[in-house]
């Protein structure tokens, strides 16, 4: 189904939607033993939920349904309709729907519209969105003969879009819990050796025309990867990389070839080759514990993650039980779907 938005009217959001303020809550601050609701923060992916939580005594979740903006941060903007209850973090709007044909695929519609109305509208410490969000944020949106919102249209629009649905023949569909207490740490650089990943002079993301090779670069969502290239590429598959430049969290294991860039460091196992269940494994863990350490004051430099000191299971003699960790992913809902 094809758009022509020729006919399309400006309408303010706050005419569609009751607009409010989200929770405000500080990660640091809650309960992330016992998750059981989402916390959505002003992240870019995921749909915008960074953890589970335990329950806020005195503070009732919001509910399923509801739609959330990111009123800062790097992806000013980012909207997402949240499938279940949910806490937000700070600087995130909570929109909730005023009319009934208001349905998910409809919210999803819009929510694509305000991620790209405040790409090219609103920025910090100029236009901010804070300000704008609950007065004069404006969509196009399609309408009907009565010049109002046309929300069968957008119902319509979103289920025609095409996608396969994703199976599993693991029957499991509870990521099973894990035991740290035996665990053991482990200097990161005694695992790894990091250097620079190998970038080809020139190469750009303006040149990604969605075939050819990944092109890995500065970004903290999407595996890193900006877009598909026309070159040959200059590193290997079956490594992490990250990004020594970017504050946030930007550890991703790469299961293909790839065309490396500038400041983004590889991490290759002195092992020899490892599996990429391991490699998730091991890049999970790292993200975790890069959250809300690194800044553009404190850069994730090599030298500095060759330092890190993170847990994994251990084998009875003392190494880091790979088997555990391959066949633990293998287990999880979908981990039989992995490649590489």
């Amino acid at each position: 189904m094809n758009l022509n938005i020729s006919g399309w009217k400006s309408f303010f959001l706050k005419d569609i939607y009751n607009i409010r303020m989200g929770n405000g809550f500080d990660k640091n601050k809650l309960d992330l033993d016992t998750p059981e609701v989402n916390l959505v923060s002003r992240q870019s992916y995921n749909n915008g939920v960074d953890v589970k939580v335990g329950l806020v005594n005195g503070t009732q979740p919001f509910e399923a349904g509801l739609v959330t903006v990111a009123l800062g941060g790097s992806y000013l903007g980012s909207c997402f309709v949240q499938l279940e209850p949910f806490y937000t973090a700070q600087n995130v709007a909570v929109m909730k729907p005023k009319y009934k044909e208001m349905t998910d695929e409809v919210n999803n519609f819009i929510s694509g519209l305000v991620r790209y109305e405040s790409s090219v509208k609103y920025y910090a410490f100029g236009r901010e969105l804070n300000t704008h969000i609950r007065t004069d944020f404006e969509v196009k949106l399609p309408v009907d003969e009565d010049d109002n919102p046309d929300w069968q249209f957008m119902k319509d629009y979103i289920k025609s879009l095409h996608h396969k649905p994703l199976t599993t023949k693991n029957k499991s569909v509870i990521t099973p819990k894990l035991n740290v207490n035996n665990w053991k740490e482990f200097r990161v650089g005694d695992l790894f050796d990091i250097h620079p990943t190998k970038a080809i002079e020139g190469v750009n993301s303006e040149e990604c025309n969605g075939y050819g090779v990944p092109l890995v670069v500065n970004q903290s969502n999407n595996n890193g990867v900006t877009g598909l290239c026309d070159y040959p590429p200059s590193e290997k598959g079956g490594i992490i990389t990250f990004s020594d430049t970017w504050e946030g969290e930007t550890f991703f294991y790469q299961p293909d070839d790839f065309v490396g860039f500038a400041h983004v460091q590889g991490m290759y196992p002195k092992m020899g080759t490892l599996s990429g269940e391991c490699l998730l494994f091991i890049s999970t863990i790292l993200e975790f514990e890069a959250r809300g350490r690194y800044s553009y004051g404190r850069k994730k430099r090599r030298d500095i993650i060759k330092n890190v000191m993170i847990k994994l299971p251990a084998d009875s003699n003392g190494n880091p039980d790979w088997e555990f960790m391959e066949n633990y992913i293998k287990s999880l809902p979908y981990g039989d779907r992995l490649e590489g």
